[in-house]
């Protein structure tokens, strides 16, 4: 018996049946239809999407040809591309062992984002990517099972928030399997007020407005706005996000974020400095970089050999620290690295810290998909080595001026990711040490794909020239976009 079953087997079969005592049950509150989407074995087809869906995959310009060339590549980029559109409002958050497998399950759990409703009126439904433009649609979750080569969803009607359900068949004396629904209770969340009170016990508890002078803003995003600031002791310039703590859905989260960014700090980490608390604000200060992404410099310049290789050092030396501290940056690409007048790199963006001349076009999607390693769309054996591959993805911005599929839909270069691994490289007159670089950053299998401090060794980094060549470029590049 397969699915999810929303009713008690009561009928009379036998006069050996076995009486159930009753139930406490509430009024109902999760009325469902299925819909079965699976791969038809004969003609290699995918049976079962709902209209939306189809729609999405038209939009994405996933033909025909490719849903039945690849129909698991195409069901596995749906599947993560719908998580992302629902967690499109929410900040991102450093990620640990633990948060990497709870959003696993999530998206093993959650297929869409939005509820294909019962409509005996056959109204027009919208797609997921038409329901992100509608501000005032509320996507509902969709709880998703695996059955044999199918895949079956069950589409909330009214879904409680703090309830789910799952198939525990019982069996009793006359071996007659019964499939109650089990209710079980999603672990208890902090309150904002334990969020705030935890806080307060980390955080500076003087006023922020008496050491430092804000200046502009430079950034938003989920999480908060963006300011540069002055420190009127030292006069040093920092980057101060502002969060409004009654905004943040994992409020949870920052807490644990704060105490790993305060305990691991490193020259090629954009560094949190400190933080405050203001009213039901929350104000974290870090470091701040005058030259800006390194996503300008390659955009705007063709870089040497010479200044690649040195960014890619200054760029595994922070990943080999966190990795070896058990975290994984998730999101490496050029929009990440931040670069000093002097030509210094670091890496930022741990949810809090600043975010600096972002490209719209380039951060269409959470997760932004263009940099993402196949075992993250399939999610298999997914480990820190995710950002190896992001980093060779970054080396490709670097000697062409954007990564693959930037073109794409979102999620066709989900789909691509799924289907081709490892993507094509352009640039031909590239050293036979890049070659080599590129070729162990993008390998598919993950066991064979390199770690960061074999990359540290690996001879392309030995054509490294000095970081003050990086100063020429960062330069031109403000000039070309007008940000000096």
């Amino acid at each position: 018996m397969s699915g999810l079953l929303t009713k008690l087997i009561s009928k009379k079969t036998s006069k050996k049946e076995v009486s159930l005592p009753p139930a406490e049950i509430g009024k109902p509150f999760s009325v469902k239809h299925n819909i079965h989407v699976g791969c038809n074995p004969s003609t290699g087809e995918i049976e079962g999407l709902p209209d939306p869906w189809l729609r999405l995959l038209q939009q994405a310009n996933i033909s025909k040809s490719e849903q039945t060339q690849n129909p698991t590549a195409v069901l596995q980029a749906l599947k993560y591309y719908a998580h992302s559109i629902k967690k499109k409002p929410e900040a991102k958050y450093l990620g640990t062992t633990e948060t990497v497998e709870q959003e696993s399950e999530e998206i093993e759990n959650v297929i869409s984002a939005e509820t294909i409703e019962k409509d005996d009126e056959n109204k027009t439904q919208e797609s997921p990517l038409e329901k992100k433009e509608n501000k005032n649609l509320i996507p509902k979750e969709e709880l998703i099972e695996k059955n044999d080569d199918k895949l079956e969803i069950n589409n909330d009607i009214e879904k409680t928030s703090d309830k789910l359900e799952t198939e525990t068949p019982i069996k009793d004396n006359d071996e007659k399997t019964i499939s109650p629904v089990i209710r079980r209770k999603q672990q208890k969340k902090m309150s904002e007020e334990e969020v705030i009170a935890t806080l307060r016990t980390i955080v500076n508890s003087g006023d922020p407005h008496s050491k430092y002078d804000l200046l502009k803003n430079i950034g938003s995003g989920a999480s908060g706005m963006v300011y540069t600031a002055i420190d009127k002791v030292t006069g040093e310039k920092v980057a101060i996000k502002k969060m409004d703590l009654s905004q943040q859905p994992k409020k949870e989260l920052i807490i644990t974020e704060i105490l790993v960014m305060r305990e691991n700090k490193h020259p090629n980490l954009v560094n949190y400095v400190d933080s405050y608390l203001v009213k039901n604000e929350l104000w974290v200060i870090m470091e701040y970089l005058e030259g800006g992404a390194l996503t300008d410099v390659v955009t705007e310049t063709v870089m040497g050999e010479g200044q690649m290789a040195a960014i890619c050092r200054e760029t595994l030396k922070a990943m080999l620290f966190l990795h070896s501290k058990g975290i994984i940056h998730r999101d490496i690409k050029s929009d990440n690295v931040l670069l000093g007048m002097d030509g210094t790199v670091k890496i930022t963006d741990f949810g809090f810290c600043a975010q600096i001349s972002r490209d719209e076009k380039r951060d269409t999607m959470v997760g932004t998909p263009y940099w993402m390693a196949p075992e993250v769309v399939t999610r298999k054996q997914y480990g820190n080595k995710v950002d190896i591959w992001s980093l060779g993805i970054m080396v490709i911005e670097m000697t062409e001026g954007e990564p693959p599929y930037l073109t794409e839909a979102p999620l066709k270069a989900l789909y691509l990711i799924a289907t081709n691994g490892q993507p094509e490289i352009k640039r031909k007159n590239k050293s036979a040490e890049l070659t080599s670089f590129l070729q162990r950053c993008l390998e598919v299998d993950v066991n064979k794909r390199a770690t960061a401090e074999e990359l540290l060794n690996h001879p392309f980094l030995q054509k490294a020239e000095s970081l003050s060549t990086l100063v020429p470029f960062i330069k031109a590049a403000k000039k070309l976009l007008n940000k000096q």
